[in-house]
Parts: structure tokens; sequence; C-alpha cells
């Protein structure tokens, strides 16, 4: 487009996305220096920061979570999404519904409709921040899904007589709730031919559209349910009793007859549809101010509501899809000039490899911590690995969508590390290097931008066995300063808190002095044996194992004493395997700086070993 229209297209493509709401910040660098003596009292003032510290990345979630459907044939992973419940960040694994593979071809129209008709135990759950795994239950009283998204929800209905006295769904279970129709013979006969033959005079309750993206698409065909060939991102929330599924309510509207808009939609966020899990009751909630809003508002006068629930406002999500949308839109037309427009010298990227990052955080002018969406740009064509800037959107209510720019200056000295240069520090660093040839299939996760009191770091979790499922933890946490002057500076540690002393002492330009341990080898076993003796179990001590087969159900650090809730969450889930197989005697044995902890199960004459590997080194 010629010049003289370039300033017209940057005003119609920064309403088109609500650019002129994005508010910019001058980006100002943290502090680059510490005395050595202050560490400790400085490291005690940010630690409420350090505990928010999100550690655990989607990946290693869903392989930590995923053995925790157990033998379930009937069920998989839906989707891994962030929650936020009482001021700290969980995953949710929200499970699907399956057909078993053993299900014979003859019986899979019975099994399809009247057998796998929910998920019993729909949500699983750990602590983001400490990757300790936790129960469900006391976040979602309702776990049964009969209303999801995908598998056998999708396009499959299921059914049952009205007044039944016998079921036929899994476990037995009743559904006693308001979803679906009641189809009496003949209608029944015309929905399904087989209710002639085997339901000839029964009334049929019928449950249909379970798919939730297909039941608002259904009603509410306006809104966009799919980016890019994906589906958004749905969650689930909670009103203490009953479970829904939040789903952002996105329109982007063709532009094409709109003078200057050079292709690009007109996207808004409209507000957000609560869908019952359980009965697929749809709830619409607007909150969006724009014409289309307002619209739809109206026409829907008597469904929608415009209040946002107490109970839902601390868990509520801008939607992913739309900030990035927005964020790529202000990539370019953040310039408003349009002679630098032209000169295309100060468009930024987002880096390759980068996604949003829920995280609760404090940044710049931030009074205290929030619930945020972070994501790192860089300059557009810059040779450089350094950051122009970041951009946060608001999640906690009322500021929900509100999106600020922290700008680094162009000409400044002192550079903002970008994710390649972070990762190239941590490669490069000797420590790091040595630290790694010991880990088993490491893997770098997630670098997320934080402010810590004063000082800008990305934090990098590394974790071991990344994709084996049952045997992912943490091997270390890197902290890696993000103001760049010259000098990389980088800290280690088994702990978020030990790896950001260990940063400070190398500003400092001091070495951090070796962290006490704080309990020794044998305290480490007793405490073991502590807890399974305490629950009932006889624990002996044989030199050794030789089962006909063995199976690592888990693996976990016992480091120090900040190790101990992950190896209680360990031994909680081994306990319970222990019922399961109504097994009395474990067996506890070293395996160099290993201790195992397992039972034996005799499976048709094969000696089984189930066991959970602790790493006391």
């Amino acid at each position: 487009m010629l010049g003289p229209y370039i300033a017209q297209m940057i005003s119609v493509n920064r309403y088109l996305a609500d650019l002129d709401a994005v508010r910019e910040k001058p980006y100002e660098f943290g502090l680059s220096t510490i005395p050595p003596g202050e560490i400790d009292g400085y490291i005690e003032r940010v630690k409420s920061l350090l505990e928010k510290v999100r550690l655990w990345d989607q990946q290693a979630s869903f392989d930590k979570l995923r053995p925790e459907i157990g033998l379930i044939p009937y069920v998989d992973f839906a989707e891994v999404d962030i929650l936020r419940f009482n001021g700290s960040l969980y995953w949710s694994a929200s499970m699907d519904l399956i057909l078993p593979q053993s299900v014979r071809p003859e019986d899979r129209w019975y099994a399809t409709h009247f057998v796998y008709t929910h998920v019993p135990n729909g949500f699983l759950m750990l602590d983001a921040h400490t990757g300790k795994i936790v129960d469900a239950s006391k976040f979602f009283p309702q776990r049964r899904i009969y209303y999801g998204e995908g598998g056998l929800f999708k396009g499959t209905w299921v059914a049952f007589p009205k007044n039944r006295t016998a079921s036929a769904e899994v476990g037995g279970y009743f559904y006693n709730g308001k979803g679906g129709v009641d189809l009496a013979p003949p209608l029944s006969w015309i929905f399904e031919p087989n209710f002639l033959l085997s339901y000839p005079t029964t009334v049929m309750r019928v449950l249909r559209y379970r798919d939730v993206f297909e039941r608002m698409s259904l009603l509410f065909p306006y809104f966009t349910y799919e980016v890019a060939g994906q589906r958004i991102d749905i969650w689930p929330v909670t009103d203490g009793e009953r479970t829904y599924w939040a789903m952002p309510l996105i329109i982007f509207l063709d532009t094409r007859h709109v003078p200057w808009s050079d292709g690009n939609k007109f996207g808004r966020l409209v507000g957000y549809a609560l869908i019952d899990v359980y009965d697929g009751d749809v709830q619409v909630i607007v909150t969006g101010d724009d014409f289309f809003s307002q619209v739809f508002k109206e026409a829907y006068s008597g469904y929608v509501q415009t209040d946002i629930p107490e109970w839902l406002r601390d868990q509520l999500r801008y939607p992913e899809e739309l900030f990035e949308w927005r964020v790529n839109m202000y990539n370019f037309f953040h310039v408003t000039d349009p002679a630098i427009f032209i000169a295309a010298k100060e468009f930024y990227v987002i880096p390759r490899g980068i996604d949003t990052y829920y995280i609760i955080a404090q940044p710049h002018c931030f009074d205290e911590p929030e619930f945020v969406g972070i994501l790192s740009l860089e300059l557009r064509g810059a040779l450089g690995e350094n950051l122009a800037g970041y951009m946060i959107v608001r999640n906690d209510y009322p500021y929900t969508g509100d999106m600020i720019f922290y700008k680094v200056p162009l000409e400044s000295r002192t550079k903002l590390l970008g994710p390649t240069a972070v990762n190239e520090a941590l490669e490069r660093n000797p420590d790091f290097a040595a630290l790694k040839t010991l880990l088993r299939s490491p893997r770098v996760g997630n670098q997320i931008f934080y402010r810590i009191g004063g000082f800008d770091v990305f934090v990098i979790p590394v974790y071991t066995a990344p994709g084996g499922g049952v045997v992912t933890q943490i091997g270390v946490i890197a902290t890696v300063g993000a103001d760049f002057t010259g000098e990389y500076y980088v800290g280690l540690g088994s702990t978020i808190e030990e790896s950001f002393r260990s940063f400070l002492f190398r500003v400092a330009g001091v070495q951090a002095p070796p962290t006490k341990p704080e309990v020794n080898l044998e305290e480490k076993i007793s405490r073991i044996i502590g807890v399974l003796e305490g629950a009932g179990l006889s624990v002996f001590k044989p030199a050794e194992i030789r089962p006909h087969v063995s199976f690592l159900i888990d693996s976990v650090k016992y480091i120090s004493n900040a190790d101990w809730d992950n190896v209680q969450g360990c031994l909680s889930n081994f306990i319970r395997l222990c019922e399961q197989y109504n097994a009395k005697r474990v067996f506890v044995w070293r395996s160099g700086e290993r201790l195992n902890v397992g039972i034996l199960i005799n499976f048709e004459g094969i000696i089984e070993l189930h066991y959970i590997e602790i790493d006391l080194s």
C-alpha cells in the first residue's frame, strides 16, 4: 500500500484488534548487584514470590499425570489445562471417553450407546509449583463427565430406559441429571430403529450433542471455535458443587469489504459460556462492550447475563488464542508513524517456539502478584537474540483482558536477553554442562521470565526422562539473569530457592557456599519406612529381588527436606497400589544411591514386581 494510505491502514487495523487499549510502559532494568552479606535476607523477603514460580510445564505435567489413569481402558487424556485456585496454579488433565479395543465388533453399538456413557472421574490434578499430584475431588466435587470434548463425546449419543431398575453404564451408575430428552414410541423407533426391536414399549432418555463444541456451534454458530485448525482452549471451573467447562466466546468478523483493513479480521471477546459437564446446560455471560456484544446481548436478552459470578472471578482466564492474535497485530500496528511503518525497521515478532505462559508473577509497577499471561517479543529481522520487550495480559477480575507492553528502549546499552540467548547461556555454563551428563534424558523446560524482587530472571527447569511418563522429575532448576551487560549469570539448584540463591552469589561475584545437608541418609530411609509402616504395611529388607518381570511405577528424588512433599506423594500413590492389589508385604532394598520400594504379585504363575525408585544421592 502506498504512503498516503498507510495512516488510514494503521488506524483501521488498530481498531480491529482494539490496540488502543494496549498500554505501553518503558521497561526498567532491574538490579545489577547485591552485597553477599545481604543475600540470605533478600531471599527471605522474596520467598513468597519464589514459591509461586511455575516449575512444571504442560508436557512434564502430562508425563507425570498419565500413569494416574492406571488400567482403565475407556479413558484417555483430552487436554491439560492450567488452573488457578486459592492463589496457586495447578495443571488439570481432563479425561476423554474412548471405546476399549477389547470390545468385540458385534458389541460396539451397545457398548458405545449404553455402557461407555461417561467418565466417572474426569479430572486429575498436579501442583504446577511443586509437581505434587493432588486430590482433584477437593477442587471438583462433581467429576462425572457426560458432556466433554472429543472421543466418544463427539457425534455419539447415549441412551437408557427412563424407568430402568438396572444400569448398564460403567460402574452400574444411574444418571439422574436433567440432560437429554425423553423419546416415547413410536418417536423412539424413528430415532433409532433398534429401539423397535429391543425397547418397543419403553420411553428412552437420549443424550445428544455431548461434544461441547458441537453443542455450542449448534446453538451459537457466530462464535469462533477453532483457530488455525485447532479447537480453542476450554478449562474446567467449579462453583463448589457443580463443574462447568469455561469456553471463551470469541468473534472474528470478516472485513474484506472494509477499506484499509488489509484482510485482517475484527476480533473481540464477547464473554464466556459455562457448560455443565453433567447436564449439558449452557449459561452465557456477556462481558464485551463492542457493537457485536451489544447486538448479541439484545438479541438474547432473556438468556444471557452480564454479571460474572463471584465464584468464577478467581478462575477466569483471558483466551490465549485471542491474546496471541492481538499481539501479532500489535507487532506491526504499534508503529503509528507512517514513515517508520514504511521503513519496517521496528516491527516485532514472537520468538520461535515460545507460547503464552500463564503464571503468577509481579511485573514492574504491580503492587502484588497477579495471575497473568506473558509473551516475549523480539525485533523482527534483528540479528541479535535480545527482546524488544514483553507483553502481559491480566486475568484477575475486573482487569481481565488488560494488556501491557513493557518496551525496551532501542538505544539501551543494557539488553534484555531472549529465549535463544538464555538457552545458549545455560548450555555454555560449565557447571550445567557437567551436571547434564549425569541426568537421564534431560529435557529443558519452559524459559519463563520473572521479576523476583528487583532482579529480572528466566527460570528454567530441566526434567529427566521426558516422555517416559512414570519417571519424569526435575533434575535441576536454572536461574539465568535476563538483563545483559556483557556477562551471563547462571545459578543452579535442586529447588527454586537454592537456584535463585546461587544466581545472586554469581551476581555478587563470589562463590556460593555449599548448602548444608538437611537430613542424613539413615534419617531419609527411616522416614520412608515410617510412612509405609504407618499405613499398616509390613516392611522387609531383602538383599535383592528376582521377579519374572518388573514394572517401575514412579521415580522421585529425596535430596533435601524440600523434596519430602514429593516423596510423600509418591509413597501415597504406592500405598494406594498396595490397596488395589491387597498387598501387605512391602520390600525395600538399595541399588547404589537409590532406594527401591516394591510389592510382588503372582499373576497366573508370573511373579511381577511393581516398585518405585527414590534417589537418595
